[in-house]
């Protein structure tokens, strides 16, 4: 089956003029032409809903192509896709090309119902270059993506588009495409792009933005080393995180903010939990560089909360309180300043070399040393997965056994210990009993969201002596957050006694 392995990456006009100039490209003379490229797809988008891209292309004047891909863009900007190209005649769809026999299927079935849905237009200046015993080619893409409008109804919309695609020609590893990026980003602010052309044509046809991403479900399999399965895991976490940025960068809806902090706190957590198998070096570069970007990331998160969810409820049952207008006052004040925080941190070039380094990273990682690696060639994924959820467990019941005097720091602590098995977790499931897990991770859930409302508890009367630092004002406040607090406290109790109790899956 033929295979794209690509890297695409964004950049600004004003970047690419200072393109031709950079010293990777001294001595090579490029091709330039147009491409002109119309997408096509069912009237209910069913090829869309497949993760198949269809396009007839016009290359210069003469030459058509009919191409279909399979399968979304990667974590990083790396794309590795399966793709089918052949020259054709306009209008014509050839499916005899497609080797996958499911897929030519599926696409001679639709053949009747196919209709254009969007195009690109632009000029590609493209260089080949060797590498490291690898053939790649470097194309820089201006143009733009058009669209009909919503329905056909509306006028045409259109976006511009600006690009650079790396791809792999010849060889087998993508490490020649990442040495050329990060030769190239070192000059110029290149970002790596998840969206494809495609995707963003159907988001521009459409007129809707994506929405907040949650979480991917874990793709490890028990046939995976260790080692490969935090690759896996590590790849998830940096797609859920680019997948929330754009809308962190546009900042309406704070959602977005949030789940690009859950994929970073769930990208450290993999960090400590695979960290036995993990070469040294690469935990001690990129274990830090993660944790600061996730402070740039700031406050944002506890103001939402704080607004949403322990503001919202008292100003409805005291309306007319002055202090809590104040407080709605002063806290959209902040919380606008945090989200703005958020997008220029997302916006920065040491984000986007970080994600580009790490992602070439991730493709060489190995265990820390060679008896190491012997170590961990021996111990399969389901063996490791036990040794490791075990000890999140011990610790837990640990810091339980201390339960009765615990203050907000110590709960704060039991929190982040359970959340560090709720990741653990959802990394393993694929190699772990499904039916026992299912009732373990209810269980596990219930303590946790009442782990988190008592810190959210502490984090507001933290926000609310930052607003009023000499605490004259707020009793209504006060005295609400104090009651729930309690309360919390007392359904903590239950809850963690009867997990303590409960089977462990891995058992």
């Amino acid at each position: 089956m033929p295979m794209e392995i690509e890297l695409k990456l964004r950049l600004s006009p004003t970047q690419a003029r200072r393109l031709q100039a950079q010293p990777a490209l001294s001595g090579h003379t490029p091709q330039k032409y147009r491409l002109r490229n119309t997408y096509f797809d069912t009237p209910d988008f069913e090829l869309r809903s497949r993760g198949i891209a269809l396009r007839l292309r016009q290359k210069g004047w003469a030459v058509w192509l009919m191409t279909v891909k399979c399968g979304a863009s990667g974590a990083g900007g790396l794309a590795q896709r399966s793709e089918w190209e052949a020259p054709t005649k306009p209008g014509v769809f050839d499916f005899s090309i497609v080797t996958d026999d499911a897929l030519r299927v599926f696409l001679e079935s639709q053949h009747s119902r196919l209709q254009p849905v969007f195009s690109t237009d632009f000029t590609r200046t493209a260089w080949k270059l060797s590498l490291a015993g690898s053939v790649i080619e470097l194309a820089f893409d201006r143009g733009r993506i058009n669209a009909p409008g919503i329905g056909g109804t509306s006028a045409s919309v259109s976006k511009p588009l600006c690009e650079l695609e790396i791809e792999l020609i010849e060889g087998e590893s993508p490490d020649a495409l990442f040495d050329l990026a990060i030769e190239l980003a070192t000059e110029l602010h290149l970002h790596p792009e998840i969206f494809s052309k495609a995707e963003r044509g159907y988001a521009l046809a459409d007129g809707t933005l994506a929405n907040p991403v949650k979480a991917f479900a874990s793709n490890v399999n028990k046939e995976m080393s260790p080692v490969d399965a935090f690759r896996s895991v590590a790849l998830s976490c940096l797609a859920h995180l680019q997948r929330n940025e754009a809308g962190a960068v546009a900042g309406e809806n704070p959602e977005y903010v949030h789940q690009a902090r859950v994929a970073i706190r769930r990208l450290r957590s993999a960090f400590r939990l695979f960290a036995p198998v993990l070469a040294v070096d690469f935990v001690n570069v990129y274990s830090p560089r993660w944790r600061e970007l996730a402070g740039g990331l700031g406050s944002a998160r506890d103001w939402d909360v704080f607004l949403a969810e322990t503001l919202a409820p008292l100003e409805e049952a005291f309306p007319e309180d002055a202090d809590l207008a104040v407080l709605r006052a002063r806290g959209e004040t902040t919380q606008a300043k945090a989200q703005a925080a958020a997008g220029v941190t997302l916006k920065q070039k040491a984000y986007s070399q970080l994600l580009l380094a790490f992602t070439a990273a991730l493709f060489r990682v190995g265990p820390p040393t060679i008896e190491a690696q012997g170590k961990a060639s021996g111990m399969g994924l389901r063996k490791f997965a036990t040794r490791r959820l075990q000890k999140r467990a011990e610790m837990i019941e640990l810091l339980v056994s201390e339960h009765a005097k615990m203050n907000a720091e110590s709960r704060h602590e039991l929190r982040i210990a359970f959340k560090k098995l709720r990741y653990a977790l959802e990394f393993f499931a694929p190699v772990l009993p499904q039916k026992p897990l299912a009732a373990y991770q209810t269980s596990l859930a219930k303590i946790q969201n009442l782990l988190g409302t008592l810190n959210d508890q502490v984090t507001a009367s933290s926000l609310i002596k930052e607003m009023h630092p000499k605490g004259e004002r707020d009793l209504v406040t006060r005295g609400w957050i104090a009651g729930r607090t309690q309360l919390l406290i007392k359904a903590l109790s239950s809850e963690l006694r009867k997990f303590v109790a409960g089977k462990k899956p891995w058992s």
